[in-house]
């Protein structure tokens, strides 16, 4: 038998809080339009946690997990544009192709989307094999441990090409996604930016990467100040503070993903013609653009890897991606 379509190792959430290390299936030789790659660097999203602690809406263990991932190419179908050893990026988000969304270059909206990693099996496998329309070249010189970064990047570039009005603006949160708003917004050259965060080293992170201001939950104020405000908790408290902060002719950008439904100060949002925007992960060239950044060093996204872990210590990794003021675990699965 050829190695490449061995037994594989897996990172498998066998259960609510457990993670464990698998033997599992080797992959198939790929078809037509597919590629069968070897993951590299994993990254470790608060989704995936989530998932583990039996704190997500729909997704529960057991499950394969992962969905960041850099790789390399090891074999290819016919009709695939990679080389084997070319460096890829994998875009988790499976669509139909063919809808209204899709046709129209919004797969993210998709109704009937999947993503890789929750719906799908996951990337935290050695091998495994995927279309080629879910991979992103990735350009020559760029550290895999920081085109692993290009998946959550691209949903702060998403979130951040949503406003028109970057004069004064507000992000609520910094974890991984706040911290990707952030550095998407100051490449967009963006004006003042203050992060509200509760984590006192996460708030000193903020600071490194080009906020003005950084300040705790309660130093938030009463009065409407800025001209866009990112929400990127979307927790009660935080929706409600981003409708109160922004200015009348404004925008509240929802990054954050909800559990459950929210109310808005709907009087105030509409007295002061303020807009509401739902920010739904990416679209593919938002990733390109995420590699790109990286790349060129427009955006040095190197602070947010708080640790890199051995696929033998994937438990402690999940562990480690736990504590508070840690941002981006990155697994390395060669």
């Amino acid at each position: 038998m050829n190695d490449l379509f061995r037994p594989v190792r897996a990172i498998k959430f066998p259960a609510i809080g457990a993670v464990s290390v698998i033997r599992a299936a080797g992959p198939a030789p790929p078809g037509p339009g597919e590629v069968l790659v070897g993951a590299e660097f994993l990254g470790i999203c608060g989704t995936d946690l989530h998932v583990l602690h039996g704190q997500h809406p729909w997704v529960r263990p057991p499950l394969i997990i992962g969905h960041e991932c850099v790789a390399t190419v090891l074999a290819a179908g016919e009709a695939v544009g990679f080389a084997p050893e070319a460096r890829v990026v994998l875009n988790p988000l499976v669509t139909c192709g063919h809808c209204r969304a899709c046709r129209s270059g919004h797969p993210n909206h998709c109704a009937t989307a999947k993503v890789i990693g929750f719906r799908l099996p996951g990337a935290g496998r050695t091998r495994f094999v995927v279309s080629a329309a879910q991979l992103h070249a990735v350009p020559a010189g760029l550290d895999p441990r920081l085109a692993v970064l290009a998946e959550p990047l691209a949903v702060g570039i998403h979130a951040a090409g949503l406003a028109a009005d970057l004069d004064r603006i507000l992000v609520i949160g910094s974890g991984t996604i706040g911290l990707c708003v952030l550095l998407a917004l100051r490449a967009q050259g963006a004006g003042a930016i203050t992060v509200v965060e509760p984590i006192a080293e996460k708030r000193l992170l903020a600071l490194r990467l080009g906020a003005h201001a950084a300040i705790a939950p309660d130093q938030v104020g009463e009065t409407a100040e800025f001209t866009t405000v990112f929400d990127c908790v979307a927790a009660p408290a935080t929706l409600d503070a981003a409708c109160r902060m922004t200015l009348g002719g404004g925008a509240v950008v929802v990054v954050g993903v909800a559990e459950a439904a929210r109310q808005i100060d709907l009087p105030r949002m509409q007295r002061f013609e303020i807009d509401l925007f739902g920010s739904g992960m990416y679209v593919p060239a938002d990733i390109d653009a995420a590699l790109a950044a990286l790349t060129t060093r427009m955006i040095d996204a190197a602070p947010l890897i708080s640790a890199v872990r051995l696929l033998d210590g994937a438990q402690a990794a999940y562990a480690e991606a736990m504590r508070p003021d840690s941002v981006k675990v990155l697994i390395d699965m060669r």
